[in-house]
Formats: C-alpha cells, sequence, structure tokens
C-alpha cells in the first residue's frame, strides 16, 4: 500500500506541474494583452493603504500606484499613530503626486484582534462614498496599467464584484529572501493560476483586492474582519456567500521579500500554512503537489529500485523544467533564473512546513502571537512566568 500510494503522489506531483505550466501559459496570454483605455466616465476609485510605517522602501512602493496610468483617484494611508514624521513624508508625496489627493489616517478603531482591519475601519470614514475601493498590501509594486486592469475586469461583467491579484516576488534580502520569493514564484503563484482553471475563485489575496462599495455594504464592512487572522481570504469568501463573483485579474503585481533570517521565512510560511489549514482543511491534500518529497517517499518505498529512481529524475526534472517556464515565461523574472540552484532545498524546506503546520494552532504575526480559533478567527496570547500562555481578552 505504501508503495501504490507513494507512486500514486509521484504521478499526481507531475501531472500537477504540467497542469499548472498549461494554465500559466494561458494566464501570460491574457497578461500580455493590453487592457482597453480608461472610458469616459470613470467610477470614483479610492486606494486603501494600511502600513506599518512610512519607510523609504514603503514609499517606494507607494510611487508606483501614484503613477498609474488612470486619472483622478484617490489615496488613503493608514500608519500606527506612532509613526514620526508621518506629516512630513505626506507632504512629500502631496508635492510630487498634486494630482492626486492623498489622506493619512492615525486612528485604529478599539477592541481589533487584527491591526490592520482597526486601520482599515478608520480609514474608510475618510473615503466613505467611493464606487470601487483597492485594498492592497505594503510591499506591492505595481504596472502602470494596473488600474485599468483591475476597473475593467470589475465592470465589464454584471455579478462580479471583487476582482484580486496573483503576485510575483522579488528578493530583497539575503538567503532567507530568496527561499521566499522562490516559495512564491514557483509555488503560489502557479497553485493560484491553475486554481483559478479548474474551479471558481473562491477567495481574495492581500496583494490586491479591488470590489465595489456595495459588497462592503453587504458583507457588513470591514468590522467583520476584526478578528480573523487571514482578512483577505475572508473579504472574498463573504462577498461569494453575498451572491458576488470574484475574477483573477490579468494585472500582476510584484512583492518584495526582505526576510534576514531564516526563522522569519519559516513563520511567515508556517503562519500560512496554519491559517489555510483552519479556513480551507482541503488545502492538506497539496501535500501531493510535493513532488520531490514524493519522489523521495517512492524510492524508500521500493527500496531504491531503478525504476523509482528514474521516476525520481523525472519529478526533478519536471519540476525544474515547469519552474523555468513560470519564471521566465510567465512572471517574468529571467534574471532570477539562478535562484532555481536553492528549489530542491526549499521544497524539502516547504514540505517539513507543511508537516509542522498539522501540529500546532499558534502563529507569529507582526510580533505578537495569536491562537488561531475554528473559523479562522484569532486571538493573542502572551507568554508569562514558567512558559505559560495567557490569552488577551479584547
Amino acid at each position: 500500500m505504501f508503495l501504490a500510494l507513494s507512486l500514486a503522489g509521484v504521478i499526481a506531483s507531475i501531472g500537477y506541474y504540467i497542469g499548472s505550466s498549461l494554465s500559466a501559459r494561458r494566464f501570460a496570454i491574457r497578461a500580455e494583452t493590453p487592457p482597453p483605455p480608461t472610458p469616459a466616465v470613470s467610477p470614483r476609485v479610492v486606494l486603501l493603504k494600511p502600513l506599518y510605517n512610512l519607510s523609504d522602501a514603503i514609499l517606494s512602493n507607494l510611487e508606483t500606484f501614484l503613477a498609474v496610468d488612470h486619472p483622478g483617484f484617490e489615496l488613503v494611508l493608514g500608519v500606527p499613530g506612532s509613526e514620526i514624521d508621518a506629516a512630513g513624508r505626506l507632504a512629500e508625496l502631496r508635492a510630487r503626486f498634486p494630482q492626486h489627493h492623498i489622506s493619512l489616517v492615525t486612528a485604529e478603531e478599539p477592541g481589533c484582534a487584527n491591526r490592520k482591519v482597526a486601520r482599515l475601519i478608520q480609514m474608510l470614514e475618510h473615503a466613505p462614498d467611493a464606487d470601487v475601493y483597492v485594498l492592497s498590501d505594503a510591499d506591492i509594486r505595481v504596472e502602470p496599467d494596473y488600474l485599468r486592469r483591475l476597473l475593467h475586469e470589475l465592470t465589464s461583467e454584471k455579478g462580479v464584484g471583487v476582482v484580486t491579484c496573483a503576485y510575483r516576488a522579488r528578493p530583497v534580502g539575503k538567503l532567507a529572501s530568496r527561499f521566499e520569493a522562490l516559495m512564491i514564484n514557483t509555488d503560489f503563484a502557479p497553485m493560484v493560476i491553475l486554481a483559478e482553471a479548474v474551479e471558481p475563485v473562491r477567495q481574495a489575496f492581500g496583494a490586491t483586492i479591488a470590489f465595489k462599495r456595495e459588497v462592503l455594504s453587504a458583507i457588513g464592512g470591514f468590522r467583520l474582519l476584526r478578528d480573523m487572522l487571514a482578512d483577505d481570504f475572508f473579504l472574498g469568501r463573504h462577498a461569494i456567500d453575498h451572491g458576488f463573483e470574484i475574477r483573477l485579474s490579468s494585472a500582476l503585481v510584484t512583492i518584495a521579500c526582505d526576510d534576514n533570517r531564516f526563522i522569519d521565512f519559516w513563520n511567515h510560511q508556517l503562519r500560512w500554512a496554519r491559517t489555510y489549514r483552519t479556513a480551507r482543511p482541503l488545502s492538506i491534500a497539496t501535500i501531493v503537489t510535493h513532488g520531490p518529497f514524493m519522489g523521495l517517499l517512492f524510492v524508500l518505498a521500493s527500496h531504491a529500485s531503478p525504476a523509482s529512481l528514474a521516476m525520481l529524475a523525472i519529478v526533478l526534472g519536471t519540476r525544474l523544467l515547469t519552474a523555468v517556464y513560470t519564471l521566465r515565461r510567465v512572471l517574468r523574472l529571467p534574471d532570477l533564473m539562478g535562484n532555481l540552484i536553492l528549489l530542491p532545498v526549499k521544497d524539502i524546506v516547504m514540505t517539513a512546513i507543511w508537516f509542522t503546520s498539522l501540529c500546532g494552532n499558534q502563529v507569529l504575526w507582526g510580533g505578537r502571537r495569536f491562537r488561531i480559533m475554528p473559523g479562522g478567527s484569532m486571538r493573542e496570547i502572551e507568554a508569562q512566568r514558567g512558559g505559560r500562555m495567557r490569552e488577551i481578552e479584547g
């Protein structure tokens, strides 16, 4: 039975790699098709950017949003009240981009376990009458046609209420950031693109969530997400539950990976593995997409027979070829090809994270420790003397 199951896993992983490449090819064709021009009458658009600081790197990311080729949108920034010189940074942005209305919010809604959502609740009060909101994480960079693509995809089909984006990654740090970028470029992005090809999109991704005002009204606003760990996932899920459809945009955004320590990479990936295990239990089945691990299991089950070694070579070769194709053709990152030398190591590390995620329900996020509750909500916990943990109420 062990032999049969491991062989089935090998075949499934090879099929997954081939299938993800075929769907990625179709996505690449969509992404290369120019979006239509901006309509004469455009909806009122507000970009929501909840930020943890206003560092030079984040300001550089913001400038890519302010430089998109769509006129007349507003930008609302949400930063902690402790942020030093926030007003000065805001003045610099306003001076460089006078064509856009930019506002700054430093207040947070009390009683929210999710501080990002705590900022969003207050930010929304500065732009309550927008037709379209575009929410994105702090570490995202975009292309000039970003908004034109999103708005066309959001408004061209009746029933579509949310448009979200897949993303690619560039490492900006040491080895840990290269692992993180490899995970996004060779695991996450192909998985998202393949999922869209085989089933309706049922969740959104924090890289970008563009949604109509009526979606937020229907689900009861951001307060519904105040204690959710995967706020982006559940924003999309609640939109689906209220009868709206979600589309995966042809716009491809870029995330900067800046993990400097391996433990940061590990904790980040463990958080997301445990989050998705809780929010979508079927995600446990993703183990069959871990081709190198399944190949090694088959070698072990068959006592390193020549046929099993050949199958392992086929798995590794397919994995490498599809990763090369994704990086070069789909994500358009040929300069990162050298990082593929780390791919086998990264794959084994991700398998170890998958197994670790099955044991326990605690995660680290932003220097805080949380327990994931059934249904995807979270409660903050703190360490006490003797190593005991105590949940923090409110």
